[in-house]
């Protein structure tokens, strides 16, 4: 059976959220989407040490699916 990974989204923001900057964690992957939720609040914190005070961090936890090639693209 093949395994599916969890990889973690994160994105750095300016207080108005117009202008973000990825960053997510490409080193780590999990195993299932509740795993990755409760390294959520860690990964959070490790990435607001190294941003200014006022920088908004935001993340998701989602599949990792290679594109399939028929596939429209969602961004």
């Amino acid at each position: 059976m093949k395994l599916i990974l969890v990889a973690m989204h994160l994105v750095a923001c300016q207080p108005d959220l117009l202008v973000c900057q990825d960053m997510s964690v490409n080193t780590k992957r999990w195993s299932n989407i509740e795993t990755c939720r409760e390294d959520r609040d860690d990964e959070m914190f490790r990435l607001k040490q190294d941003l200014q005070e006022w920088a908004v961090v935001m993340s998701r936890c989602r599949y990792l699916i290679g594109s399939d090639r028929r596939s429209t693209p969602a961004f």
